[in-house]
């Protein structure tokens, strides 16, 4: 009987000793996985921006696909050099009433082209305007790019704010809560004026609650636009836009599209492109002229034994194909008056996105007004509505709604001016009003790459 108490004590302090490792190292994880001590970075919208420009992963693969153009042009400058081969042939000959015989040749041939119908130099210029259209593509891009993250942080911001105002909410529903309380305790109000505060005080709570979840939903998605880790906490400092390209004319907006916007630039570099293409391909009717030099030793068995050299000309002009010139220039042909096209309508397209986003902007202006009004009758309402309940006059019904008035009040507001800041930046990003500041951004970055 001692020895089982025995047996089962040990176990029992081996247990308790298990234990407290294991919570010691629980403990431990969660001090090195919580980062305590990491403090919040405070972002500014510039800040924001060159990040994005810097690490957006789908810049980052536009880039790469600009880079496998730029390969594309050197690749089209190759023709215009000569080329340099080198070749061995080895023959055995066995035929009949005669002995078998080896033959060995090595050879090192230089060739030119001289001319073909100027196919190679409309192909580089083909590639260049290719390499051009993908920088403009790029820049296209980026302009998607930086509007969406000044969106994503002037969302932030009125989001920031909605959030005092829903905490003031809740304080002020908090405050009705106590005092029909209060004057049901006092016998002065029913039951049903108690539950029904309680019930507007949970409501209050859970907008704001969504409210909250709705600021990290924004911080996540602009922590990806900028490509930084979720784990990384961060506050964005408070810089209030400032309307600029809504104060410009409608005309002089159109002037600005028309020398800044990225894909405009970017469907005429293809139209430049296909016309480019299209000589290339008749530059086949035209015959092909080559210059070259051979030089080499040949001889029996396996060991050369005679040096030889040649030089000559290759005159080639094709007759024939099946038509397949003929085709391919009519396809090309077919492409660039479809391009053509395509150019017309997306100046049009761009014209009404500038004229959409302009118009808006003027009307949400006036909203802001006539919502700074109506807050203000609201907060006057509210306060009346809770006198008119504490003397008794009122019900508990009219001060919840005009609590819930003027939070809905205050939140238009909010939402009013971050209409007014989003029709800002659609009209910036369909003018292509930013694009000078995202080269700068952009040099500023290359040019700290090349520093050593």
């Amino acid at each position: 009987m001692t020895m089982g108490r025995t047996f089962i004590l040990g176990w029992v302090c081996r247990f308790k000793k298990l234990s407290l490792i294991v919570t010691l190292m629980v403990l431990m994880g969660g001090l090195f996985m919580a980062h305590p001590c990491r403090a919040e970075t405070e972002l500014s919208l510039e800040t924001c921006i060159k990040q994005a420009i810097r690490y957006n992963n789908s810049l980052r693969s536009f880039e790469s696909e600009r880079r496998a153009v730029a390969m594309e042009v050197k690749q089209a400058v190759a023709p215009f050099y000569p080329s340099l081969t080198f070749g061995t042939t080895f023959i055995r000959r066995d035929e009949e009433d005669f002995p078998r015989s080896d033959s060995a040749d090595f050879n090192l041939r230089a060739t030119y082209s001289l001319f073909k119908g100027g196919g190679d130099w409309s192909t580089l210029s083909a590639k260049k305007h290719a390499y051009r259209a993908s920088t403009y593509n790029l820049q296209e891009e980026t302009l998607n790019v930086v509007a969406t993250v000044q969106e994503n942080y002037y969302a932030l911001l009125s989001l920031e704010n909605r959030l005092s105002v829903l905490a003031k909410s809740v304080e002020a529903a908090a405050l009705h809560e106590k005092l029909a309380a209060r004057r049901v305790k006092a016998g002065l109000a029913p039951l049903s004026d108690s539950l029904r505060a309680k019930v507007d005080l949970s409501n209050a709570r859970v907008d704001l609650i969504r409210a909250k979840r709705d600021v990290k939903t924004l911080k996540h998605a602009l922590a990806v636009l900028m490509g930084r880790s979720l784990l990384e906490p961060f506050k964005l400092k408070r810089e209030p836009l400032t309307v600029v390209a809504g104060k410009e004319s409608l005309v002089d907006l159109f002037g600005v599209a028309k020398k800044n916007r990225p894909i405009l630039k970017s469907y005429h570099e293809q139209v430049l492109e296909l016309r480019w293409r299209e000589k290339s391909v008749r530059a086949e009717y035209f015959p092909t002229l080559d210059a070259y030099v051979t030089a080499g030793q040949s001889g029996e068995y396996y060991l050369p034994e005679r040096d030889y050299w040649q030089v000559g000309v290759e005159l080639s002009y094709p007759l024939f194909s099946g038509f397949s010139t003929r085709y391919a220039a009519a396809n090309v042909r077919a492409q660039l008056e479809a391009k053509q096209w395509a150019l017309r309508e997306k100046i049009l397209q761009v014209q009404k996105e500038i004229a959409d986003a302009y118009e808006q902007l003027k009307a949400d202006e006036k909203v802001i007004e006539a919502s700074e009004t109506l807050l203000k009758s609201a907060l006057e309402n509210m306060k009346v509505a809770k006198r008119r309940y504490e003397v008794g006059v009122g019900s508990i019904v009219e001060l919840t709604d005009a609590r819930v008035a003027a939070t809905d009040a205050a939140i238009g507001l909010e939402n009013a001016k971050l209409t007014v800041w989003g029709d800002e930046i659609e009209l910036e990003k369909a003018t292509g009003w930013l694009v000078p500041k995202i080269q700068a951004v952009r040099s500023e970055r290359d040019e700290a790459k090349s520093k050593p």
